[in-house]
């Protein structure tokens, strides 16, 4: 767990770990955070956050909860599939290099992260990256078997 202050944005929380257990990061990044806002409120500060755009941050990508869920995974085979862009899309998902915004996947490794800020809660984003991830290996198992993931 961390906390940059002034890179990129004002601030910016992170919460990660190598073993893929998304509820253990969710769940040490709120509490990180509470802890985080605790100490703002003390010194008299607060997040900046409006009624009906969630939290305003540097980047308006991120109005809303301002949480990028993000996980790293290697998808070979949909790397080379046409759809995958439009898979991701239906999916509610975005992708990246894992070396961060603008950088290229390297050995069909991405990080894939969730492409909504708004219009839901940060539980419903991290569960919509935990349930898409789900899906494309599904879809990645079936290209590696030389199966249709046509549905």
């Amino acid at each position: 767990f961390l906390v940059w202050v002034n890179e990129e944005d004002h601030s910016r929380v992170i919460s990660m770990q190598s073993d893929g257990n998304m509820k253990q990061v969710f769940t040490r990044f709120c509490n990180g955070l509470n802890k985080v806002e605790e100490a703002i409120k003390a010194a008299g500060k607060e997040f900046m956050w409006n009624e009906h755009l969630g939290f305003i941050l540097t980047c308006p990508s991120n109005l809303g909860t301002g949480i990028r869920a993000g996980v790293h995974i290697k998808l070979p085979k949909l790397a080379d599939e046409p759809r995958f862009g439009d898979i991701l899309l239906a999916l509610r998902l975005q992708k990246r290099g894992t070396g961060g915004v603008d950088t290229a996947a390297t050995g069909g490794t991405f990080d894939i992260s969730n492409l909504d800020r708004l219009g839901s809660s940060e539980l419903e984003q991290v569960q919509c990256v935990v349930d898409g991830v789900q899906h494309l290996i599904c879809m990645e198992k079936a290209l590696m078997a030389g199966d249709s993931i046509d549905e």
